[in-house]
């Protein structure tokens, strides 16, 4: 017998090749994601932590600055080619990566971060 859905877990964040950045509706409630705020990556030791470097700034354009992808939506996109390719890089991955995300943190300085499991690829 085989089973016709194999893994059944859905991916939390999608890196793009392109820059594009997909973040779910589950990941912008736990970051409480607003339109406009910058994130970043930071690594701690090992570890890849997803956080917002800055809350909605009230003025001028920034690199990972989140977008609702749907108005009536809780999903953001977000356009950054540096954030993408380091992670593409380090999954050795070269189209698309799809990733789920661990339980919050907090960083002191940050606030709310969520650790990307990065060995963890879903196709």
């Amino acid at each position: 017998m085989q089973s016709i859905l194999g893994n059944t877990r859905k991916a939390d964040i999608v890196f793009h090749s392109s820059g594009r950045i997909d973040i779910t509706a589950r990941v912008a409630k736990s970051l409480e994601l607003q339109h406009g705020d910058v994130i970043d990556i930071m690594l701690c030791g090992c570890e890849w932590c997803l956080y917002v470097k800055h809350r909605a700034p009230k003025f001028g354009r920034h690199e990972g600055m989140v977008y609702r992808s749907n108005n009536k939506g809780n999903h953001y996109r977000v356009w950054s080619k540096t954030l993408c390719n380091a992670v593409l890089q380090e999954c050795k991955v070269a189209d698309k990566v799809k990733l789920c995300v661990g339980e919050p943190m907090n960083l002191n300085i940050y606030g709310p971060a969520l650790p990307i499991i990065i060995k963890y690829i879903l196709s």
